[in-house]
């Protein structure tokens, strides 16, 4: 209990400036560490949008091949059913 009063409530002389002095420290510590945070963010952010582009411009360009195979061989639509044998199922 003893400890607990002291944690709280700490005994000294202290003035205004040391106390404004430790808030504005503890304030400018908080935004930068919020900054870095919001900084490695936009960092990993940034590199997985790259790595999206580079993604969907490989499956343009495979896309595209596909196109123009489909075009040289003459194949119309990219699916074609096959027909379906009817079978009776005895239960």
């Amino acid at each position: 209990m003893k400890l607990t009063n002291e944690l709280l409530f700490l005994q000294g002389n202290y003035s205004t400036t040391e106390i404004l002095f430790v808030i504005a420290a503890g304030i400018l510590i908080g935004i930068f560490v919020k900054v870095a945070i919001i900084f490695k963010q936009r960092k990993r952010i940034l590199r997985l949008e790259d790595e999206m582009l580079a993604n969907h411009s490989r499956i343009l360009a495979l896309e595209k091949k596909v196109a123009e195979y489909r075009k040289e061989k003459g194949i119309s639509h990219e699916y074609t059913p096959q027909p379906r044998k009817s079978e009776l199922k005895v239960s």
